[in-house]
């Protein structure tokens, strides 16, 4: 039987866009687990329905209708004033699109579920959010842990080519057979620039001239202790090359290097080195020499001037 659009219209216009259902359920099921959480947080982007903010998670709850639940199928089902709703919930279906990869582009971790799912499968849904939480609090541990322990990594430009160790003369070597930038851990009371220009004269004889901080990597492995790279590229510099006790010195083309035995994280972050862009933060997970789980990149807000002036004077004044 057809209803009558103006009845229709008026029964969408009700339902309601917070504090829906089944929102309502995810929440009563985290607040008995003890978890505490934000509503619709107007500080991030997509303003999720449910946010723990410390850990970056952001839940959405989604109804089947406006979120377009198999909508290529379901939009058949629509038979009045297609013009308007099909257009509608398309535009809704893009939208949730940006906003997944905006979140995930500043580390945020996305859990999207339809309405089905949390009405009928509740303990699974919840399941899989304690999971996440306690998976991403065991990340922000071991992050917090690479902040502590610094090394530093810096790619040395010449035309199209970049100065890398094969690295193949130190024993025990956790790199042996990789090719890398140069680079190494920084010393007590060093800062992260002056050990990437030590590390760079005392394995290449090069004096950096110029270079540029490009963003910092967090290396998380089961089989080693967390590391925080920073990364940097040297666009000049004077002197002449010597010979390296760590491996065999050699300039790569670009375009060759990710041909090269080298780590697989290295070829996520050896691209970003060429933008010009933010500064970049970076996640990588390993289980021994397997690459298991990439964060990111995330990059850093800029400050305008004015407000990093303001930032200043306020600093100053406390």
């Amino acid at each position: 039987m057809n209803r009558d659009p103006a009845i229709v219209s008026k029964t969408m216009s009700r339902i309601r866009g917070k504090n829906t259902g089944i929102e309502k359920v995810i929440r009563k099921e985290l607040t008995a687990r003890g978890i505490k959480y934000r509503l619709y947080s107007s500080k991030v982007f997509g303003h999720p329905d449910i946010l723990i903010e410390k850990l970056k998670i952001a839940i959405f709850c989604d109804s089947e209708f406006w979120h377009g639940y198999q909508f290529e199928e379901n939009k058949q089902k629509i038979h009045t004033n297609l013009g308007y709703w099909i257009p509608k919930i398309e535009r809704n279906i893009a939208r949730d699109q940006e906003v997944n990869a905006r979140l995930r582009s500043e580390g945020y971790l996305v859990l999207r579920y339809w309405g089905f799912e949390i009405l009928k499968e509740t303990e699974r849904v919840i399941q899989e959010i304690m999971e996440a939480i306690e998976k991403r609090k065991d990340l922000f541990a071991r992050k917090e842990a690479a902040r502590k322990c610094g090394t530093t990594l810096a790619y040395i430009e010449s035309g199209d080519s970049y100065l890398l160790i094969h690295r193949t003369k130190k024993k025990n070597d956790v790199n042996e057979g990789k090719w890398i930038g140069v680079g190494g851990h920084l010393e007590p009371g060093e800062t992260a620039v002056q050990a990437f220009k030590r590390e760079i004269r005392e394995e290449t004889g090069l004096e950096v001239l110029k270079y540029r901080y490009c963003g910092f990597v967090d290396f998380l492995n089961s089989v080693a202790k967390p590391e925080r790279m920073y990364v940097y590229k040297v666009t000049e510099y004077s002197g002449e090359i010597i010979e390296c006790n760590e491996g065999d010195l050699a300039f790569v083309e670009k375009s060759k290097m990710l041909d090269l035995p080298m780590w697989e994280g290295d070829k996520v972050f050896l691209p970003l080195i060429e933008e010009k862009g933010p500064i970049f933060e970076l996640t990588l997970v390993y289980e021994g020499d397997k690459l298991c789980e990439i964060m990111g990149p995330v990059y850093r807000k800029t400050v305008g001037k004015k407000k990093k002036k303001r930032k200043l004077k306020h600093a100053k004044r406390n």
